[in-house]
């Protein structure tokens, strides 16, 4: 995996993020997102899922952004990514 912190603003033009409850692989993030108007959000092992086991930082950043509609989002620092498969993993 590419090396990490990585920091990025997203294109909210990029293709939105929908949920695949039948994936075989999710995406597991450590990340902080900044706001536009003022202050961040942080998260650690918050997992997303995706269509196959490869994933770039650049669009983990996307689909956090996408997932949780946050409108004003400014920069997105990836701190950790792993890809899992589901069920190989602690998802309490």
């Amino acid at each position: 995996m590419a090396d990490l912190p990585q920091t990025f603003v997203t294109d909210p033009e990029a293709e939105a993020y929908v949920a695949d409850p039948h994936s075989t692989w999710r995406v597991k993030l450590a990340f902080r997102v900044d706001f536009t108007n003022g202050g961040y959000v942080e998260g650690r092992d918050f997992l997303l899922d995706i269509p196959g086991p490869d994933i770039a930082v650049e669009r983990a950043a996307a689909i956090l952004v996408s997932s949780m509609n946050l409108l004003r989002a400014g920069p997105v620092t990836i701190q950790d990514l792993q890809v899992v498969r589901r069920g190989e993993h602690d998802d309490r």
